[in-house]
């Protein structure tokens, strides 16, 4: 079985981030999202390899779309870099749900304007990752 690849972006990047940013596949609703760093992770895609239940071979290479969002446009593009950074120390980390063993970067940060005067800036990027299950030891 397939690791939950989204699960597994979205704790490693909290891990890597300053605890004062959110990480998530949802935005705080209305006024909440205000004033606040938030990092959206949506998986948009990806490929599979599946070798049979349990085979260290079977991989999930899913892309996503990540979001930053921060008060200020400068504040946002800061925090994609930040996310981008990291994103490149993933492969070799582990989490409960599988093993990270490539990253890619599908287009850099670029602007996604919210609303005028919503008080929210957005800047975003199209990430790749290549996952395996958890080595079983017995």
């Amino acid at each position: 079985m397939l690791p939950d690849s989204k699960a597994i972006a979205i704790t490693l990047l909290a891990l890597g981030l300053p605890s004062d940013v959110l990480v998530s596949s949802k935005t705080p609703a209305g006024s909440a999202l205000t004033g606040a760093r938030v990092v959206r992770v949506l998986r948009i895609g990806g490929t599979a390899d599946m070798r049979g239940w349990g085979d260290p071979a079977s991989r999930d290479r899913p892309r996503f779309s990540v979001d930053c969002y921060a008060p200020t446009e400068d504040a946002a593009m800061r925090l994609a870099q930040q996310v981008c950074a990291i994103w490149e120390l993933l492969p070799g980390q582990v989490t409960d749900a599988g093993e990270v063993t490539g990253v890619s970067q599908e287009t850099g940060p670029q602007d996604r304007p919210e609303e005028p005067n919503t008080g929210v800036a957005r800047v975003g990027m199209t990430l790749g990752m290549s996952v395996r299950p958890p080595r079983i030891s017995s």
